[in-house]
């Protein structure tokens, strides 16, 4: 079975193709006008579509729906009927919620802190089903929560950074929940994907099999500042309204989420054991390598 990933200058489509041991390409929508084919995306059976900017200053409405929308319609014009195309999209679409979630539960991308890169993520998965119906191709949209784990940018990997260069941040309530993803669990999930092929298509939230709370994020080293996501979250509203969010709010805010996320779904279909991706083999090993 021949194998492509989508993606190859992102941090997680480069790791994704590392852990398959197969070929990447970096594809860009730099014109909505150009339908050609993409020979490399013709000839595989499965591809993995892992494009796309993850949130960062600078960009607006524009630039995230052009290439995460944009890619998305090219690898699935591209592919050839019967193929199986996995999209990695993500948790934000269902924005914050502070509740339980799972795939039963409607969207709502306005929610999330970055409105634009959650209502690309989402318009993004609707081009590729309806696509995938129209031409006969297998898909599989995987919604990740926040990934972290070694070698992954993250606001955790960002908390232990701070922490190294002597502040330790508290964040309040410390009862609010973290539910993430570690990077083993996710990239260990999608090479099952691609060797599970659905007979037509099929969602999954990605998450890990147990919820930190802010409890659990506070590092050793450092003197400590707390911080009141609350107000956080609030600051990043008022600054977006007047266009002027600054990165750091935005990171505060997506903490402040409280989202929890029904995880076995998931790990039934991809046929994961839940135990080899408990606490103690992966976020606390993470946690304290770093302090």
């Amino acid at each position: 079975m021949e194998i492509l990933v989508v993606g190859k200058g992102g941090t997680l489509g480069a790791a994704i193709a590392r852990h398959l041991g197969c070929t990447a390409i970096e594809l860009r929508a730099t014109d909505p006008r150009d339908t050609s084919p993409v020979n490399e995306v013709a000839r595989a059976d499965a591809l993995v579509n892992a494009s796309g900017p993850r949130v960062r200053p600078g960009l607006d409405w524009a630039d995230y729906f052009q290439e995460h929308v944009g890619v998305a319609s090219r690898v699935m014009r591209s592919a050839r009927p019967g193929a199986h195309v996995i999209h990695i999209s993500s948790c934000a679409v269902y924005g914050a919620r502070g509740a339980l979630l799972s795939t039963d539960d409607l969207e709502a991308p306005t929610l999330f802190p970055s409105q634009a890169y959650a209502c690309a993520k989402l318009a993004a998965e609707a081009q590729v089903r309806a696509l995938g119906r129209s031409r006969g191709i297998r898909v599989t949209v995987l919604r990740p929560s926040m990934v972290y784990g070694p070698g992954i940018e993250s606001a955790l990997d960002s908390i232990l950074r701070l922490s190294s260069k002597g502040v330790s941040l508290r964040f309040k309530p410390a009862h609010v929940r973290q539910h993430l993803v570690h990077v083993e669990l996710f990239l260990d999930a999608v090479k099952s994907a691609t060797m599970r092929p659905p007979d037509d298509e099929r969602v999954l939230i990605l998450a890990d099999p147990f919820v930190l709370t802010n409890s659990d994020l506070v590092p050793r080293d450092g003197l400590p500042m707390v911080v009141p996501l609350g107000a956080m979250s609030a600051l990043h509203a008022l600054a977006r309204r007047f266009g002027r969010a600054p990165p750091s709010t935005e990171a505060l805010a997506v903490l402040a989420m409280d989202n929890e996320f029904a995880w076995r779904p998931a790990f039934d279909a991809l046929e994961l054991d839940p135990g080899q991706y408990a606490r103690g083999r992966t976020f606390d090993p993470y946690w304290s390598a770093r302090k």
